[in-house]
């Protein structure tokens, strides 16, 4: 079942088990969860839950409604999220039944894996983790496979970059990739496009010269008279490889070392396909030529037309422009000139707008820590960041509820501080407890990671409204029992999710008085004993 679990505030540790249909939360008594904030409205927010999701709706509040830090109107919930109001801050979780407590998935091997390191985890941080799919591969779509295979292969040995190589170091390396790769991958559409435009106007400029060649010679053809034969002026162009006239049956009429040939090679090859044609023609006359015909037409009263008695041919070389392998290189590297050193300026402006936001949150947790303010907002609209922030944030709060507890505990100073550090130092879970307001001034690591859930969020907060009754009441009657017998340690059992821990509480004196009392929660004795023997 969906639950909301308060994370801060007078009511931190209760959880809102949210039933199907709407769930309604605000200050008014017409609200299924009522919050004695003064900033939350009357009606604050709503949310339905449906067989396949649940959805946010803010209901027109004073002062809205933030998903992972960004204020919405309307979002879907989704597990992990932390949910704001006002100075309220929920997170998402699954429950058990109605209980209100948050699930967490046993291991498989009944006697829990306790940390082996003061401070450790006593569960692994993993099995609770929101993953995007438990499909099996083999039973994903081809967009799952794709998905999974990113997510879990490799975006993990990408991220893996940044933990061997500095990270403005792994930036540059990939600019430089991407700049060498796309001047690259811009040389060949530029290699195509150069060539098209030298064909183009090698044809261009070769039924020009065969046309002038056609307009010089016209006469002398038409006359038979081609001892006037001039070629001169069209030889004089670079590129112009041959020029000949050659008549409709296939013989060469000039120029007069070659009268009476036939046209051979890939003229050849051209001339047949321009014979018969009554307008210009260019095409293709060998590898890097190009061959333009121009006719040179006379009237024949047999078919009543023009038709053409000679052509004026031209082959056109174009190796001398030709894009070759050379002029290729020069190209790219003066594009990849061009682009790293805009390349470089770009990675400037944007390594400078990515520090931006983390030096602007150092900025922000700094001025909150010297101002004691247990809320730090950023403008910057990063997810991520947002999302960071509602982290700090919640550690801010809990650093002053602990800061103010320690001075309401009792005013213990350097003693008090003392304490707190001995209870980090104990492998097992561990929590010290404040005689004074009955207060759990601090918690180690390990007793946050009991089984579900039932250490977190118990900082700073009354023994009276952890969440776990059981507990609760098992740690109550030993403190009674430590409060009357100070020089004994009071032991117990007690069952939390299917795992029996042995409970040990211990009374710390000042003037002949209880002070505070040091709970632990470890193995009973048989599975502690075997545990170190198969060690």
């Amino acid at each position: 079942m969906w639950a909301l679990r308060v994370l801060n505030g007078p009511q931190a540790g209760q959880v809102y088990v949210l039933k199907k249909g709407r769930n309604r939360i605000g200050r008014g008594d017409n609200c299924d969860f009522q919050l004695t904030s003064s900033g939350i409205s009357k009606e604050h927010l709503e949310i339905q839950v449906f067989s396949d999701q649940v959805l946010m709706t803010d209901l027109r509040s004073s002062n809205g409604t933030f998903v992972n830090g960004v204020k919405i109107q309307s979002a879907v919930m989704r597990i992990g999220d932390k949910i704001s109001i006002d100075k309220v801050l929920f997170d998402v979780v699954v429950t058990q039944g109605s209980q209100g407590q948050p699930l967490v998935p046993l291991s498989k091997n009944p006697t829990p894996a306790f940390a082996a390191q003061p401070g450790g985890p006593l569960f692994d941080a993993e099995e609770g983790a929101d993953h995007p799919s438990t499909m099996s591969p083999a039973d994903q779509g081809p967009f799952q496979k794709a998905s999974h295979y990113f997510h879990r292969v490799f975006m993990p040995a990408l991220q893996q970059l940044v933990e061997v190589f500095e990270f403005r170091s792994v930036i540059i390396g990939f600019c430089v990739i991407f700049v060498f790769m796309v001047t690259l991958l811009t040389v060949f559409p530029m290699n195509q496009m150069t060539s098209e435009s030298i064909q183009k106007e090698s044809r261009r400029r070769a039924l020009t010269v065969a046309r002038a060649l056609a307009n010089a010679n016209e006469r002398a053809v038409r006359s038979g008279e081609l001892s006037s034969y001039s070629a001169d002026l069209v030889l004089k162009d670079e590129g112009i490889d041959q020029v000949m006239i050659v008549g409709r049956d296939g013989a060469v009429m000039a120029p007069p070392e070659m009268a009476g040939m036939t046209p051979k090679g890939d003229i050849a090859g051209f001339f047949q396909s321009v014979k018969g044609q009554t307008v210009e023609v260019s095409g293709e006359a060998g590898v890097g030529k190009i061959g333009a015909a121009c006719p040179i037409l006379i009237y024949d009263p047999e078919e009543q037309r023009n038709v053409a008695k000679a052509y004026a041919i031209v082959v056109y070389s174009t190796d001398s422009f030709r894009f070759d392998d050379g002029r290729a290189l020069s190209l790219f590297i003066q594009m990849l000139a061009i682009s790293m050193i805009l390349g470089a300026g770009l990675f400037f402006l944007m390594y400078k707008l990515m520090e931006y936001p983390f030096v602007k949150a150092n900025q922000l947790l700094d001025q909150a820590l010297r101002e004691n303010q247990d809320q730090i907002e950023s403008p910057i609209r990063l997810r991520p960041l947002q999302q960071l922030l509602v982290t700090i944030n919640s550690l801010l709060t809990r650093v002053q509820s602990n800061s103010m507890t320690g001075v309401d505990a009792g005013g213990g100073g350097l003693r008090d501080q003392e304490l707190m550090n001995l209870i980090q130092l104990v492998a097992y879970p561990a929590l010290l407890i404040s005689k004074e307001g009955q207060v759990v001034v601090s918690v180690n690591h390990a007793f946050e990671s009991l089984p579900g859930g039932v250490g977190q969020g118990v900082q700073g907060m009354d023994l009276s409204g952890m969440v776990d009754t059981a507990l609760r009441q098992n740690i109550q009657e030993l403190t009674e029992k430590a409060t009357n017998n100070t020089f004994e340690v009071q032991s117990d059992q007690i069952e939390i999710a299917g795992y029996l821990f042995r409970t040990q509480c211990q009374a710390v004196t000042s003037g002949g008085e209880a002070k505070y009392f040091m709970v632990t929660l470890s193995p009973p004795p048989d599975e502690d004993q075997n545990g170190r023997g198969a060690a």
